[in-house]
């Protein structure tokens, strides 16, 4: 229905997994232990690594919870290689390179339709879209392992209750998901910032958690990633339009058509503008610049307002107000989308059951 949404959550993951090499970055590694490695980040924000306290039952640490763990001496740095790591993985190489044959030849399909001049259907432009998201997620997670049954088990070397205490008042407040929230809680996520507002019945109610939630929303920040995801979430919109003038059953259902594709475009680029100004707050972002520009004590101005920005709801008023409608009509127009490629197969031209003539490509005489 919106591959770009899995798109943009596998790009926050893959974020996340870079930014915690950064992190890693700063610690000294035990002789024979290898450098921290994406495939690494990808695996412990996907709860690979468990902590086994002695005082407490074991919950999951994703990569920043680790990072912390580590480099207080409270546990051993994993001795495990990416090499290591992907043999847990259970991705199949010969089914992926399989899909990417299929849906590589389909795009093949379409250039050549396009090049001899035959009709191009609005099921072709819309299945052409899906694969296009495909292949970038593929590319997003390809080092994600896959369907990892059994986790990596950390015993700490102190118990569970002394390291709250030596981490001060941040570990006193109550978690929502393990007692590490005050490292890194996970948000914002479905679970627990969306589904408490809309009063929605949450769970699993057991804490901690025996695993981490799928649910959190990507902070992608303002690097490469997140221009590759603008750029390409506005031509998955833009797609549509190649149908501007494609042949439909009826002239209503082409003025809905382009219709929907007009409001695709534009709901998508307003979600954008909010969240790229929402981001930069979450991340400090604009601060720090105000800092660099204007106030001159940029070290004290970006310490006051990190302690600020954690304080700071992450999804505020304004944002649920202007996105909710934003949402819901680009669910709408997309809703519509799917159903007129349907719709529009009682009705096709001749020539949308001819066949690409590949003769015509190979020289001859």
């Amino acid at each position: 229905m919106a591959p770009e949404f899995v798109l943009a959550f596998a790009t926050g993951q893959k974020v996340e997994a870079k930014r915690s090499v950064e992190d890693f970055k700063d610690l000294v590694l035990p002789p024979g232990c290898k450098r921290w490695t994406v495939r690494h980040g990808f695996y412990a924000n996907m709860g690979g690594f468990l902590l086994q306290p002695s005082d407490w039952v074991a919950f999951p640490v994703n990569s920043k919870q680790l990072h912390w763990l580590i480099k207080r001496g409270y546990v051993d740095y994993p001795a495990m290689s990416a090499d290591e790591l992907w043999d847990k993985s259970k991705a199949d190489g010969f089914q992926k390179s399989l899909t990417c044959l299929q849906t590589g030849w389909f795009l093949v399909q379409i250039v050549g339709r396009a090049i001899q001049r035959l009709p191009i259907t609005t099921l072709e432009i819309t299945t052409l879209s899906f694969v296009l998201c495909a292949l970038l997620m593929f590319t997003q997670w390809a080092n994600k392992p896959l369907d990892v049954e059994s986790p990596t088990v950390l015993t700490p070397n102190k118990r569970l209750a002394q390291i709250l205490i030596e981490a001060g008042d941040a570990a006193n407040r109550p978690y929502k998901q393990t007692p590490l929230d005050f490292i890194d809680d996970q948000s914002p996520s479905w679970l627990t910032e969306v589904q408490p507002h809309l009063r929605f019945r949450t769970g699993p109610k057991l804490r901690p958690l025996s695993r981490l939630t799928n649910d959190r929303f990507p902070v992608i920040g303002a690097g490469p990633d997140a221009v590759f995801l603008f750029l390409f979430t506005m031509a998955y919109c833009g797609l549509h339009f190649v149908a501007w003038d494609f042949s439909f059953p009826t002239p209503v259902e082409r003025v809905l058509w382009r219709a929907a594709s007009i409001t695709m475009g534009a709901c998508a680029f307003i979600f954008w503008i909010c969240e790229t100004y929402q981001d930069g707050h979450r991340l400090g972002r604009w601060e720090r610049w105000y800092a660099k520009l204007v106030d001159g004590n940029k070290d004290g101005r970006i310490n006051t307002m990190e302690k600020a920005r954690r304080n700071r709801r992450f999804i505020p008023v304004w944002e649920v107000m202007v996105m909710t409608p934003v949402t819901l009509i680009y669910t709408i127009a997309r809703t519509y989308i799917v159903i007129e490629v349907f719709l529009c197969q009682r009705s096709l031209p001749v020539g949308a059951f001819a066949t690409v003539q590949w003769s015509e490509f190979v020289p001859h005489f």
